[in-house]
């Protein structure tokens, strides 16, 4: 695929990532209005549409950057991404299996708990914060995994490019995930003291999530100013003209007469 085609792949598929920002909204207003039907309708359909147009996006960025290794010869800037989705999922499956385990192992002491006759439910929801926070911190580590990787690679199609907003795309991605690894470590330690709610454990991802649109709506704009590699040949300035070849300027480019002194265009001695 072309460059061209690459840019507009990437692009819209960075767009379509920056729908994600309604879900922190729609987790605001589930948080505000707990109770309510009408709140829980609209986020469940609010984060469906979301799941669709991120996918999609994620394939667009996906297939584009691959489309970018190639027409640079950098083959990293695919092999970044690839590795850092691998690793990832292999990280998270590790973490969730540890978890899983630490909960087995832990039955005997939260199946009567979970009597509502014998404890409160004030009880329950701060033994359930005391299990579910720590995983939430691990999860963030998780992520910032993947955005590792992501920045690698807009580093190096920053260099390749010629667009140096990649790379300041990737410096608010990485201090967006790193954002919500504070905040999960934060809210992990008030969860252990039950001096918050499950539904405010919830939005630990939403202020670094944020931040990480802001990188997402810097890398839309940062694929779309990929511009084509010029396709103009300069003769190099060492190899003197054949016979009815033009002499070119080895300042400008000019097609020059091949018995000229001097550039038309720029007055470069020739």
């Amino acid at each position: 695929m072309s460059i061209q085609t690459n840019r507009t792949l990437g692009g819209i598929g960075a767009c379509f990532t920056l729908i994600g920002a309604v879900s922190g909204v729609s987790s605001l207003i589930h948080y505000a209005y707990p109770n309510s039907a009408a709140a829980n309708l609209a986020f469940s359909a609010v984060s469906g549409i979301i799941g669709v147009f991120g996918f999609v996006g994620f394939v667009l960025f996906f297939i584009a950057m691959y489309g970018f290794s190639k027409a640079y010869s950098e083959h990293r800037i695919f092999s970044y991404i690839l590795w850092g989705i691998i690793i990832t999922i292999v990280a998270a499956v590790i973490a969730v299996a540890i978890f899983v385990v630490v909960l087995f192992f832990n039955l005997t002491s939260i199946i009567p708990s979970l009597n509502p006759s014998t404890t409160s439910q004030t009880q329950i929801t701060a033994m359930m914060l005391t299990y579910l926070a720590p995983l939430l911190a691990v999860i963030g580590f998780v992520a910032l995994i993947n955005v590792l990787f992501n920045v690698k690679a807009f580093n190096l199609l920053a260099t390749k490019s010629e667009v140096p907003l990649f790379r300041s795309a990737a410096k608010v991605l990485l201090a967006g995930a790193s954002l919500t690894i504070v905040l999960g470590i934060v809210f992990a330690a008030l969860a252990s003291y039950s001096l918050i709610t499950i539904e405010t454990l919830l939005i630990v991802a939403i202020p670094g999530g944020i931040v990480q649109d802001i990188a997402w709506v810097l890398l839309a704009i940062a694929f779309f100013r990929i511009k084509a590699p010029s396709t103009q040949t300069i003769a190099p300035s060492n190899v003197p003209p054949m016979a009815g070849q033009a002499k070119y300027c080895p300042n400008c480019g000019t097609p020059n007469q091949t018995d000229a002194a001097y550039c038309t265009r720029c007055g470069q001695k020739l």
